[in-house]
């Protein structure tokens, strides 16, 4: 079984501020930081930390090289990631405040992602091997349907979530990994109410995995009536961007190992709290030594 990861990259450009810049105002940050990002990026990392080798397929412009020696540097084969040499790549502008972000994307070479370089990459995996996707990269329909037609097992945090989602063929997902807006957004409802939003999910999604993530409520993971829960650990948060991702990652590592819901659970959750301790995306994920 091979995993791969077709994901977007991002610089992310990071400002620490006093509160959330409004409209009409010009302000100073605190603080400055260029660091990688992307959730493409993120989960790879923590793919990769937690256990698994991954290979992260995607889209650099002409500035991507760092982003190569990146993922490289953590043992993240980069042999499907294109270098486009027209193009800048992606980038995030993330405001941080009390340890909560705001971000806003821009998609660079992320969004220039085609079928011609799907097919490409796809030629290299075969029925039973992993497929990750996020929502930040181009062609996300057709990467959805050509998977599902090699049998591969496809998993799918639909973050950011907007109506293009609705756009996609959701009934060859295997598994999602949604937060509670998300989730919501998924399930068709309005309501800020956990059983509500599982309830949504159990109706629309009946077959397909899911991993629903609701903050200090911690997480759980819903299939057909089947649904367990995990706490969250409970801890001091600095910085939130890459939480999700982590999770996402460590989740994924798990699970696919030995298919034990509750362990991978408890492991992604351990892994979370210990990424939003620390300032940054990918250098704030944990290493799997980290956990023990």
């Amino acid at each position: 079984m091979k995993v791969l990861n077709f994901g977007s990259l991002n610089y992310d450009h990071v400002y620490e501020v006093d509160h959330f810049v409004l409209p009409k105002e010009t302000m100073s940050s605190l603080s400055y930081s260029r660091g990688f990002g992307g959730k493409g990026l993120n989960q790879s990392i923590a793919l990769k930390k937690a256990g698994l080798d991954v290979y992260h397929a995607g889209r650099v412009g002409y500035d991507g090289q760092d982003f190569i020696d990146y993922l490289n540097s953590f043992g993240v084969n980069t042999a499907y990631l294109v270098k486009d040499p027209q193009n800048a790549s992606g980038h995030a502008r993330i405001e941080v405040c009390n340890a909560e972000n705001r971000i806003v994307l821009y998609g660079g070479t992320n969004q220039l992602i085609g079928e011609e370089q799907i097919n490409d990459t796809l030629d290299h995996f075969e029925k039973g091997d992993v497929l990750l996707l996020q929502n930040e990269i181009s062609c996300m329909k057709e990467l959805i349907t050509a998977a599902h037609e090699k049998g591969m097992y496809i998993a799918f945090n639909t973050a950011p979530m907007n109506d293009a989602v609705f756009t996609y063929p959701l009934s060859l997902i295997d598994l999602f990994i949604v937060n509670e807006i998300e989730g919501a957004g998924l399930a068709g409802v309005k309501s800020e109410k956990i059983e509500e939003i599982i309830a949504g999910l159990q109706k629309r999604y009946p077959e397909t995995e899911i991993v629903l993530t609701v903050g200090a409520q911690g997480s759980y993971y819903i299939h057909g009536k089947t649904v367990i829960h995990q706490d969250a650990y409970p801890v001091k948060a600095v910085d939130t961007t890459a939480a999700g991702d982590t999770f996402s990652g460590f989740f994924l590592a798990s699970y696919l190992s030995d298919k034990d819901v509750k362990k991978a659970l408890d492991l992604a959750s351990r892994a979370a709290s210990i990424t939003v301790q620390g300032k940054g995306a990918a250098s704030s994920i944990p290493w799997m030594e980290d956990l023990k």
